[in-house]
C-alpha cells in the first residue's frame, strides 16, 4: 500500500475510513495521489479490489459535507470518472441525498456506497464518529452568532463602538471583545488597526455562521410547528405584521425568486403562540409543516421576509435540489453584489 503524503488531516480520514471499511469488507485497495502535473481537484486515485473485480476511484476528501459545497461536489460526479467521496462525518441526510444522486461515499466510520461497474457496497449501519467541537471561540456560541449576523448584514457595524453593536445585536456589552477576538482568532475577520476591522472573506464568513446556526443556535430559537387550518389555504394572502413576523426558508425564497413551491413554511416572529394562531389561522401540530422561529435579529426591512441571508441559510440548510437552486439564485442576485 501507498504511504499517503498529503495533508495530516486528510491522510486520518482516508486511513481511517478505508480501515473501518477493512472490518466489514474484505477489500484490497492501493492509494497513489495526484501528480504535479496532473489535476489537483481531486485528492488521488483509490484503487479498490473486491471478490477479484477491481475499479480505481477518483477521490475527493473532507472532514466533513457543507450544504454550500454540494455545487462543487455534483460538478465533480459529473467530470471524473468513478468519482468517491472521503469524509469523515456525514449527516444521514446528507448519505441519503448522495445515493439518490449518485455519488459513491465512504465515511470515517466505514459506511460506504460505492456502486461502481462490477463493484457493489452499501454500508449504513455505523455510528458517527463525534468531532471534537472547539468550545473556547466565543463567537460561535449562541451570542455570538447573533452578533456575527449582524455583522453579516452590515459589516461595517464591526467598526462601530462597542456599546452600539450590543445595542444592535441585543447583547451584554461584554461578550463583545470576546466573539472580535473570536473571529480574529479563527482569521474570519483582519485587524488593519486599533480598532478598525474587514471581514477576510464575506463568503466564508457565511458558511461558517450557517453551519454554526444549524447546530447551535437555531435549535434554541425553535418555538412550534404548525398546520393551517384550512388545508387549502393559500400563503401569499396572509397579511403578516412584519414588525414581529416574518417568512423565511421557502416561502421566502419564492418570494425573491418565484422559483419554487414552497412545502416547509418557516416563520420568524416576536409573536407569541396564541397571536400566531389567531392571526395566521394556524392550529399546532408536532408534524406540521409551518415551523416558528423567535425574531433573533434587529435590523428592519419594510417587508414580509428574513433578511436575505438568513433566507439563503435556510434554504442551504434544507439541503435538498431544488432548496440549493433557489439559494444560488439568491446568493448571486441579492447577496454577492452587495458584498
Amino acid at each position: 500500500m501507498n504511504k499517503l503524503i498529503i495533508d495530516m488531516n486528510e491522510t486520518d480520514i482516508l486511513n481511517n475510513a478505508i480501515h473501518n471499511l477493512e472490518k466489514k469488507v474484505p477489500i484490497k485497495w492501493n492509494w497513489s495521489i495526484m501528480g504535479l502535473h496532473q489535476d489537483l481537484e481531486v485528492e488521488g486515485k483509490l484503487e479498490l479490489t473486491l471478490n477479484e473485480k477491481t475499479i480505481i476511484l477518483n477521490v475527493e476528501i473532507k472532514k466533513d459535507l457543507k450544504n454550500h459545497q454540494m455545487f462543487n461536489l455534483f460538478k465533480y460526479n459529473n467530470r471524473f470518472q468513478n468519482f468517491l467521496l472521503v469524509a469523515e462525518k456525514l449527516f444521514p441526510k446528507v448519505r441519503e441525498e448522495l445515493r439518490n444522486n449518485k455519488i459513491n461515499y465512504l465515511e470515517g466510520n466505514g459506511n460506504a456506497y460505492i456502486n461502481q461497474e462490477d463493484i457493489f457496497i452499501y454500508i449504513d449501519t455505523n455510528k458517527t464518529i463525534k468531532q471534537h467541537q472547539d468550545k473556547g471561540n466565543r463567537a460561535f456560541t449562541k451570542t455570538g452568532l447573533k452578533v456575527v449576523f449582524h455583522f453579516l448584514l452590515n459589516p461595517e457595524l464591526i467598526n462601530q463602538k462597542q456599546r452600539e453593536i450590543a445595542e444592535t445585536a441585543n447583547v451584554a456589552l461584554g461578550n463583545i471583545p470576546l466573539i472580535i477576538n473570536g473571529l480574529l482568532d479563527t482569521n474570519l475577520i483582519l485587524k488593519l488597526k486599533k480598532n478598525e476591522y474587514v471581514i477576510n472573506n464575506y463568503e466564508d464568513l457565511l458558511n461558517k455562521w450557517i453551519t454554526e446556526f444549524q447546530q447551535t443556535l437555531k435549535p434554541t430559537i425553535f418555538k412550534q410547528r404548525f398546520r393551517f387550518q384550512n388545508e387549502n389555504q393559500e400563503w401569499q394572502t396572509l397579511q403578516l405584521n412584519t414588525e414581529k413576523t416574518v417568512w423565511g426558508g421557502e416561502p421566502a425564497g419564492d418570494i425573491l425568486t418565484n422559483h419554487l413551491r414552497p412545502e416547509k413554511f418557516i416563520l420568524y416572529t416576536k409573536e407569541t403562540t396564541k397571536d400566531l394562531m389567531i392571526n395566521y389561522r394556524l392550529t399546532p401540530d408536532v408534524e406540521g409543516y409551518v415551523w416558528a422561529y423567535d425574531m433573533f435579529w434587529t435590523y428592519k426591512e419594510n417587508n414580509d421576509i428574513a433578511p436575505k441571508e438568513l433566507v439563503y441559510a435556510d434554504l442551504m440548510i434544507n439541503g435538498d435540489k431544488r432548496s440549493r437552486e433557489t439559494a444560488k439564485m439568491i446568493l448571486d442576485e441579492y447577496i454577492r453584489p452587495n458584498i
